[in-house]
């Protein structure tokens, strides 16, 4: 028990705090320079009414990413986006004649919309129900009125949406050739009166300067990530201080996700023979998870001579959670196979952070040291035990 303690204050006493090692904002993508004459014009009324930006938005529909900057911190939401692009109204109610009214309407009128309904109808298994063009699929909507056959031109209508909007995603032009569309109008209508009642736009503009606003408008990255990519950085880090060469873009550029024992013969890898390497996200060959029998990917493979050494998973823990047990379950069944069945590995978990300072994370911590003993690590105890894994691995 008192070796133990003592290897506990020592995992203890070299405990990591976080470091704020990374980029919190992302790039922008918004130039305001493409946008002047829309924020110019939106600056020229101290109050618009919804008849107002109708009109705007139908001459300028390249306005929207204003708005969609002005109020999202990335863009509208799906569901928004659907609200503005179709009418819910007709689209919620049970009323199917006015269904399909609305549905004969966007096949003449919006060419996007009437290719995807058409490549929707391809995923029925009747080839009676594929239709060809929109001559057809107007007739076929006219001609069967039976209930089944008018629940298959709903069903289509509402997944065709569901389509369009992921299109309209990728593609904001899109939604300008909607918005201006003169046969659907109220595309325009319902985005004015979301934007002036709902997001109280005219209160908004009052206490911006816009076009500084969008100039200089931050959208922060992913907390999760950044904290979960934290201990990969460390990591990187030391291992290159100790001279490992990171082989991620060879083995990108070879195309190896899965490391085994032909790797070491791949020509376009000749550069890493004889040296220390690491990768990471690799999975290697025969190593499966025990919960579902799929490969495991592992954080860093260090690799000598092309040959895999050690596996290391890595963590970092500020406070408790589910998620250290499920990390500690896996890990632990890992360890196990790895050393009965590929003697030729090692696993280490290094896992750092806070948590392991509170009495839980002892408690846990003095557990873990009976399954990996030596190699349950934190960044410094791995730091200084590095160079004695290199003449471990190198044998």
């Amino acid at each position: 028990m008192e070796e133990k303690e003592n290897k506990y204050l020592d995992f203890a006493s070299k405990i990591s705090f976080f470091e704020f090692l990374q980029e919190e904002f992302k790039d922008r993508s918004f130039y305001t320079y493409n946008y002047l004459k829309e924020i110019n014009g939106l600056n020229e009324k101290d109050e618009w009414n919804v008849k107002e930006l109708v009109d705007f938005l139908i001459k300028n529909p390249k306005s929207f990413e204003i708005f969609e900057e002005l109020f999202q911190l990335i863009r509208f939401t799906n569901t928004q986006l659907i609200h503005f692009l179709f009418d819910i109204n007709i689209l919620n109610s049970t009323d199917h004649e006015k269904i399909i009214i609305y549905l004969k309407k966007n096949l003449k009128f919006d060419k996007l919309f009437a290719e995807i309904y058409l490549r929707q109808s391809k995923n029925t298994k009747s080839p009676q129900l594929i239709l060809k063009n929109i001559d057809q699929a107007i007739f076929f909507i006219d001609k069967y009125n039976d209930k089944q056959s008018i629940n298959y031109v709903i069903l289509l209508f509402k997944s065709t949406i569901i389509s369009y909007i992921d299109s309209a995603i990728k593609d904001v032009d899109i939604i300008h050739k909607r918005i201006s569309n003169p046969h659907f109008t109220d595309v325009a209508e319902r985005i004015a009166e979301y934007l002036i009642m709902n997001l109280r736009l005219n209160k908004i503009l009052k206490g911006y300067n816009l076009k500084n606003f969008l100039e200089n408008k931050m959208i922060p990255c992913d907390t999760k990530a950044i904290h979960g990519n934290f201990g990969k950085i460390k990591i990187c880090k030391i291992l290159e201080k100790h001279n490992f060469k990171n082989a991620d873009s060879l083995f990108r550029r070879n195309n190896i996700k899965i490391i085994n024992k032909e790797t070491s013969n791949i020509l376009g890898l000749h550069d890493l023979k004889g040296i220390f390497t690491y990768a990471t996200e690799q999975y290697i060959d025969g190593i499966i998870k025990r919960k579902d029998g799929n490969l495991k990917k592992f954080d860093f493979v260090l690799l000598y001579d092309l040959k895999p050494k050690i596996l290391v998973e890595t963590n970092f823990f500020s406070t408790s959670g589910t998620k250290i047990g499920i990390n500690q379950g896996e890990y632990v069944d890992l360890d196990e196979d790895i050393k009965r069945e590929r003697k030729d590995l090692i696993f280490i978990w290094i896992t750092d952070g806070n948590y392991w300072l509170t009495t839980d994370g002892k408690s846990r911590m003095m557990n873990l040291f009976n399954y990996f003993d030596e190699f349950v690590m934190n960044y410094n105890i791995f730091d200084e035990k590095i160079e004695e894994l290199k003449q471990k691995i190198k044998m």
